[in-house]
């Protein structure tokens, strides 16, 4: 993937001093909300999505968000698409701290489906994923640093393309996501995030419509933007 990285030098006086970052494992109180938007651009696999339609190349959006609970746990919920693909998860998160440094144990469940009507295509498919999770993260004087790992479980998956329908009903290990990210404060609240996420993986959900058949794992790197609300 060629990635062109531009730094942005910001005056200290421009940064506000908010704390709210959403991928560092930030303390959250009882009762607190944070959320961010943002988008994913992935370099997907050329042999599995070399004639498959430009929708299942689109950029993945996503709205996620945190809410506060006792005892240093906090409920995570996300939702992702790319217009063709729709995928909701939830799970709770666990967070320890010391001082500067601070991690969280998670545990994400998924459901996602999707539905291509055009192009040639009359396809469905659902699943669920299982998405058990750990991150580290250190906080700075101006800005966080966070590395994110996952393991990805693909349960239920169901498959139907105009008249034939195939299902399963196992839990399958398909792959390993590992992601490093920054968070900015930029004006008042608003915090920018920036990252770059490696998945490791035999089936990676966006591009179900091109029926991957291989049985071996990609890599498949992702660009990841986002802006805390």
């Amino acid at each position: 993937m060629r990635t062109i990285l531009f730094l942005i030098v910001i005056p200290v006086s421009l940064i506000a001093q908010s704390r709210d970052y959403f991928i560092y494992p930030v303390p959250l109180a009882p009762n607190d909300f944070i959320s961010t938007v943002g988008l994913s651009l992935a370099e997907l696999p050329e042999d599995q999505v070399e004639e498959v339609s430009t929708a299942i190349r689109a950029p993945l959006f996503n709205f996620q968000a945190r809410y506060g609970l006792p005892e240093n746990f906090s409920l995570y919920g996300a939702f992702y698409t790319n217009f063709a693909t729709y995928h909701f998860s939830l799970g709770p998160r666990w967070k320890y701290r010391i001082d500067r440094l601070s991690f969280y144990l998670g545990y994400d469940v998924a459901f996602w489906f999707g539905a291509l009507n055009q192009f040639g295509y009359d396809s469905k498919v659902n699943a669920w994923m299982h998405y058990p999770n750990f991150s580290l993260g250190y906080e700075f004087n101006k800005f966080a640093v966070t590395i994110k790992a996952e393991l990805i479980y693909q349960v239920d998956l169901t498959v139907k393309s105009e008249d034939v329908e195939v299902s399963t009903e196992y839990n399958k290990f398909v792959g390993t996501a590992i992601g490093a990210y920054i968070e900015q404060p930029l004006w008042k609240d608003n915090i920018v995030i920036l990252g770059i996420k490696v998945n490791y993986t035999k089936y990676y959900y966006p591009i179900w419509a091109a029926f991957p058949t291989f049985d071996r794992y990609f890599y498949i790197p992702e660009i990841v933007i986002g802006l805390n609300l």
